[in-house]
């Protein structure tokens, strides 16, 4: 079968990032662009370009990672622990006194039970708190438009991989204009070495399931991209990259047509070289869970507001 190539992008993803000079083009773009996806924490780690009918490239967008929850920094971690302590500390209190001043019994009360408490113990090396969160932004002459976010769903990562016995991960993708959030879930298949992730996606009034399944005997991850079990486009890595490098083909097909659903791809592929490190975090947080130190394990609000139910009265 022929194929008809409609989409060909190419994902740069920087080795070093902190050190790129777009970084800087991209702190000044700050005022002109949509500051509500803008964050104090946030760097650039890699563009994309697409290729146009006359063969050349056109570098229209560039990827954000929110480096102040991938890598904080020990200000980070100490304000952090700061506040986890503090918030332990009232807790504690209420359960003392539920309002007003503590006479100096139920001060000394108190400060027995911070002494022998878990959380109070807790040190800056013991908190698990990594996450991705990768932002995709086209850029127009001097503006940035948001056109997408990536999110690492650390919850549902450890569930999912307590009941499976195996490291799986798992994301949410939230796109401009499109009703639903994406989940993207890492699915575990017995005998099987190579990642599979699926996710059903919205448009034209039905649900399509689409499966990004890891190609066997590639040197660097290749996804081939099905939808309905029949395969629209293709992940591949670029073997000899400084960074973690692809391109994003995309053949004849409704849904390549829509262009979120391209920079959801695109979006994806920006995770893969991270995906080793992610691997080890959530194995942190199961050894964390199965030893009953569920308290290093901090859950993001940001996270927290992606499970709210619209629904509650």
């Amino acid at each position: 079968m022929a194929y008809v190539k409609v989409v060909n992008r190419y994902v740069d993803m920087w080795a070093v990032p902190g050190v790129h000079p777009t970084n800087s083009d991209f702190l000044q773009s700050y005022k002109m662009s949509d500051s509500s996806h803008f964050t104090r924490g946030m760097d650039v780690v890699g563009s994309v370009a697409q290729q146009q009918e006359d063969k050349s490239w056109d570098k229209r967008c560039l990827i954000g990672i929110r480096s102040d929850i991938w890598k904080p920094d020990a200000k980070e971690v100490k304000s952090t622990l700061s506040c986890l302590h503090e918030k332990r500390r009232r807790e504690l209190k209420k359960e003392i006194k539920k309002t007003g001043r503590l006479n100096a019994k139920q001060q000394s009360e108190l400060q027995k039970q911070l002494e022998e408490d878990t959380i109070m113990k807790l040190q800056s090396e013991d908190i698990v708190q990594r996450r991705l969160v990768m932002k995709l932004f086209k850029t127009t002459g001097k503006r940035l438009n948001w056109s997408g976010t990536i999110e690492q769903i650390t919850t549902q990562e450890v569930q999912n991989s307590i009941g499976s016995r195996r490291t799986l991960l798992s994301f949410a993708v939230i796109l401009p204009r499109h009703e639903m959030i994406v989940y993207v879930n890492q699915n575990h298949r017995t005998f099987s070495f190579f990642s599979i992730f699926t996710f059903s996606y919205f448009c034209e009034g039905r649900m399509w399931p689409v499966c990004l399944r890891q190609r066997w005997g590639s040197v660097v991850p290749d996804y081939e991209v099905l939808v309905d079990s029949k395969r629209i486009g293709f992940v591949n890595g670029v073997v000899f990259a400084m960074g973690s490098d692809s391109y994003v083909e995309l053949y004849e097909h409704k849904l390549c047509q829509e262009s979120n659903f391209v920079d959801l791809i695109t979006l994806f592929a920006t995770t893969i070289g991270y995906h080793k490190a992610m691997r080890r975090s959530v194995r942190r947080r199961i050894d964390a869970c199965k030893s009953g130190d569920w308290q290093k394990c901090l859950v993001e609000d940001e996270e927290l507001k992606i499970f709210k139910n619209g629904r509650v009265a």
